[in-house]
């Protein structure tokens, strides 16, 4: 019986408790700017980080090595060039957001260095 503590519970009265009240959620623009900032900014992880930067270069390579290399259907080219430009429309916009600048603008150096290597 020496060695047992007592537990002394609180229990809060109906006229002086009130709840934490919970915090404003961020609006929907703001959660779809973070959305966006987390899935483009490199990872922490090194290995990650390489695996990223790597494929960054090599699957632009491989996709304009194919388009240099095998005869492709003069529609499905056009098809393509309208989905790139689309792409760019949308890359476009998110360099609006200034956390993204510098980090999206890498990702596209990397894309042009593999167009380039894919040549």
């Amino acid at each position: 019986m020496a060695d047992e503590q007592k537990i002394v519970v609180e229990v809060p009265s109906d006229r002086g408790y009130s709840p934490i009240p919970n915090p404003q959620s961020p609006n929907k623009l703001e959660q779809f700017k973070k959305g966006w900032i987390n899935a483009i900014v490199f990872p922490d992880n090194p290995a990650d980080l390489v695996f990223d930067v790597t494929t960054s270069i090599t699957i632009p390579a491989l996709i304009s090595s194919c388009w240099a290399s095998f005869p492709i259907l003069q529609f499905l080219k056009v098809g393509a060039l309208i989905a790139i430009g689309i792409a760019a429309l949308g890359v476009w916009h998110l360099l609006a957001i200034p956390e993204l600048k510098d980090c999206l603008m890498f990702r596209l150096i990397l894309v042009t260095v593999g167009v380039v290597i894919g040549l």
